[in-house]
This record gives structure tokens, C-alpha cells and sequence, in this order.
């Protein structure tokens, strides 16, 4: 292996031939310069050429950031993950990511061109959504890094964004009561009242189906979620392990679903073979899958209407979990009820009700020492 030093100017460098590139068959070198003596450069040539007799030298891909992120995202990605995961995911590389780092080269990505990239991001998108963008940059260069395409571990070096607070927008008691109320002639009322009375996600509620609900036992089973991907309609498994669970039914819950069942026998007769039979709890007049999305548009157009404080549909969760929380029910039960992995993501999530709970928890253990009795909350 040939190599050599020599000075430039006042600093020292080496050169030396690692060989010829498997595929185009060129003489590959590699120098550095910047050595205060001579000794320091020969330490540094020898260190290399060892290292190439070990095979443990690795040439930077030329490849570009995008050609490799578009292979990698549908070669291994797409199969590692479920199709809803892996459409948000590129919904936002093709937004914000892959526009951005568009004619650069792998070998040329560093922490500090990134970083560019957050801080701009931040001045128009919330912290959490930034987030989400450093979470796949990481993967992205972590795997360039992995596979031997670029020479440094760039994914490590990488800070995410400052990460905000979150503060929950929940409604009182009150103002559930008050926009059922508002919204009970509507075919999407039913939905909004499993939302606010149970907690599910939206997608848990438009895929429920008919053979997840038993009213004989009292219970609703949640096993599967409704998403819809580039047009097309898809029923999967939860989030989560965790997500699949059952929640017990009231009468009143159970009264409003075989409410739902009977105006959507109604429906099927009414519209015979041309209804589309997916056996869905919550449907289209003609049998068809409700897109989330119109679920958000109603919900948002009835606040308006009926003067209610602003929240997102997914904040009936919020208000279902604090209003538990707020009643003294134990965390670990509304962990389960909402198919949480932990109860340590619940008190994390609703915090803001903890306080609350400490005082609550005080005057009832108050209540039981000057009565001699345990006082059920």
C-alpha cells in the first residue's frame, strides 16, 4: 500500500492509495492534512493503512440524501411498519424533508445543515411536529450510517427541537352535556357520544363493527381502527398492543347503539343491494366507510354553531380521562380504559389533574380518620 507525507506550509500531511473501487475500477486515495510535525502525520498514515488491512476503512457514498431515502423508505421501511404509519411518514418527507435536501449528497449532510433545518420548521410548526421530522431524520442517517454509506455517525450528533408543554384543551361536564345536546339530530351524533363517554379514539369508533359489540355482556371490544390511505379505506390493528382491550357499557351507551342499529337496518332496506354490507357500527347511508376526516369537519362546525369553547375531536379523549381522573377514579383503570401501555403515560398526559387529585385524596383520607370509616370516593 503505497503512501507518503510531505509538509504544506507549516502543517504536515499523508496520502496514500486504499485501492481501486469495486465498480468502476479507479485508484481510491485518501488524505489529511493539518499535522503540527512530521512524527504526528506518520502515526496518523500508519493508524490508516492498518486500518485498511482490517477492512475497517469505509469509503462516503456520492449517493444523494433523497435517492436514498426514497429506496430505503419503500425497500425496508414500508414492510417494517403498518400503511398508515407509513403514509404519514411520507407525507411529511415529501413536505418538508426531501424538498429541502434536495441535490445533496449524502457524505454532505451535517448536524449543523439540519439544525438549519429545525430552526427554520420551528418558526412555523409546533415543537411536537418538529419532533416528528427529527425522529425520521435520525433514522434516515442512521441507517446511511449503518449500511456504510456515509463515514460518521450523523444521527447522533443530531438535538431535537425543544419540546413544548403540552396544555389540553378539555371540555367541563357541562359542555359535553351541552353539545350532545346541540348535535342530537345529527346521523354523527352517536359517534360524538362514544367520544365523550368512553374515550376512544376516532379511528377505534369508525372501526368498530356489529360483531365487536355484545349487549347480552355489556361490552365493547376494541380490536381494529379505521385510517384512510391515499383514497382507499383501511381496517387495522390498534396503535398498539395495549389498545386492544374492552370497555364495560352503561345503559345509556347501550340504549344509543341500539338506537344506531335499527336506523341502519332502516338504511339497508331502504337502499337493498346498492348498500354496501361491511357490517360497520358507524357507516354512510349506503354502507360505505365514514372518512375521518368528515368526522372533523362536522365536529369542529357544530362548536361553531352552538358557541362552545373551541377543542378537537381527539380532546374528547382528553375530557373523557380528566373528568375520570377529576371523579377519583384509580389511573391505572383510565390507563386501561384508554389502552395506555402504562399509567405512567396517563399521569404524564393529565397532569394538569393531579393537583386536584392530591387534594381530593386529602380530604377523604381527612374524611376517614375523624369518622373511623373508609369513605368510598
Amino acid at each position: 500500500m503505497k503512501g507518503y507525507i510531505r509538509k504544506r506550509g507549516t502543517k504536515w500531511s499523508y496520502t496514500v492509495d486504499i485501492g481501486k473501487d469495486p465498480k468502476t475500477g479507479k485508484r481510491r486515495q485518501r488524505s489529511k492534512s493539518g499535522y503540527k510535525t512530521k512524527k504526528e502525520a506518520q502515526a496518523a498514515l500508519a493508524e490508516l493503512v492498518n486500518n485498511v488491512e482490517k477492512g475497517n476503512v469505509v469509503e462516503a457514498s456520492s449517493r444523494y440524501f433523497n435517492e436514498f431515502t426514497i429506496e430505503y423508505m419503500d425497500k425496508t421501511y414500508k414492510n417494517r411498519v403498518k400503511a398508515s404509519t407509513y403514509d404519514r411518514t411520507m407525507s411529511l418527507l415529501n413536505t418538508h424533508i426531501l424538498p429541502w435536501f434536495e441535490n445533496i449528497q449524502l457524505k454532505d449532510i451535517n448536524p449543523f445543515m439540519v439544525h438549519e433545518f429545525y430552526d427554520e420548521k420551528i418558526k412555523e410548526y409546533t415543537p411536537s411536529y418538529v419532533q416528528r421530522m427529527h425522529e425520521i431524520m435520525r433514522r434516515i442517517l442512521y441507517k446511511a450510517f449503518e449500511w456504510e454509506l456515509i463515514l460518521k455517525d450523523v444521527a447522533s450528533r443530531l438535538e431535537p427541537p425543544k419540546k413544548e408543554k403540552t396544555v389540553l384543551d378539555v371540555w367541563s361536564v357541562q359542555n359535553v352535556n351541552d353539545y350532545l345536546k346541540f348535535t342530537k339530530h345529527s346521523r354523527y351524533h352517536p359517534i360524538f357520544y362514544l367520544a365523550a363517554h368512553t374515550g376512544m379514539r376516532k379511528g377505534e369508533i369508525l372501526g368498530l363493527s356489529w360483531e365487536d359489540v355484545d349487549f347480552e355482556s355489556r361490552k365493547l371490544k376494541i380490536n381494529k381502527t379505521l385510517y384512510k390511505i391515499t383514497g382507499e379505506f383501511l381496517l387495522q390493528s390498534p396503535k398498539s398492543y395495549s389498545s386492544i382491550r374492552t370497555i364495560y357499557m352503561d345503559d345509556d351507551l347501550i340504549r344509543v347503539l341500539k338506537k344506531q342499529k335499527v336506523k341502519q337496518n332502516i338504511e339497508k332496506m331502504k337502499f337493498g343491494t346498492v348498500y354496501k354490507e361491511h357490517n360497520m357500527v358507524f357507516a354512510q347511508e349506503t354502507g360505505e366507510f365514514i372518512n375521518p376526516t368528515a368526522v372533523n369537519q362536522l365536529f369542529t362546525r357544530f362548536i361553531k354553531q352552538s358557541k362552545l369553547p373551541y377543542i378537537r375531536f381527539h380532546d374528547l379523549r382528553h375530557t373523557h380521562a380528566t373528568i375520570l381522573l377529576q371523579m377519583g377514579v384509580n389511573p391505572k383503570l383510565v390507563a386501561d380504559r384508554l389502552g395506555h401501555s402504562s399509567v405512567k403515560i396517563t399521569l404524564d398526559i393529565y397532569s394538569h389533574v393531579l393537583p386536584e387529585m392530591q387534594q381530593n385524596l386529602t380530604d377523604q383520607f381527612s374524611k376517614a380518620m375523624k369518622s373511623g370509616q373508609i369513605v368510598s370516593n
